[in-house]
């Protein structure tokens, strides 16, 4: 039986009978061990706080490494415009790391970016 914090701070299993009025969700973080918890509002994508920022302090520090490259890769049209060395090198090491970070996420349970994104989009998320 898993559990979340409840309003009063003191853990509340998922599958307690607790009203759920914006329903149950699955955090993205600890996937495997918890599979829903209670829902506190409409947009919540994780089940505490710890597990929010474990999430974005690891994509942050991804994302510092994977932005120039990206940026290198499409600017270059993956090396075939422009610097054409330059660019399809950065092309190779985004899709490197891309794949290697997928296989550390599938490894530790994590759920994947496509799915994460989708319900993000889903919860109203704006990225322009």
């Amino acid at each position: 039986m898993s559990s979340v914090l409840g309003r009063t701070g003191k853990p509340v299993s998922a599958d307690c009978g607790e009203v759920a009025p914006f329903g149950r969700g699955e955090c993205p973080e600890c996937r495997p061990e918890v599979r829903a918890f209670v829902r506190r509002h409409p947009g919540q994508l994780f089940c505490t706080p710890a597990h929010r920022v474990a999430w974005t302090d690891r994509t942050a520090a991804r994302g510092k490494v994977l932005t120039p490259l990206a940026i290198v890769a499409r600017l270059t049209r993956n090396g075939t415009r422009l610097d054409r060395e330059t660019g399809a090198r950065a092309a190779s090491d985004q899709h490197s790391l891309i794949t290697r970070w997928r296989d550390e996420d599938a490894a530790a349970g994590r759920m994947s970016h496509t799915e994460y994104l989708a319900r993000r989009y889903r919860a109203g998320f704006d990225p322009l």
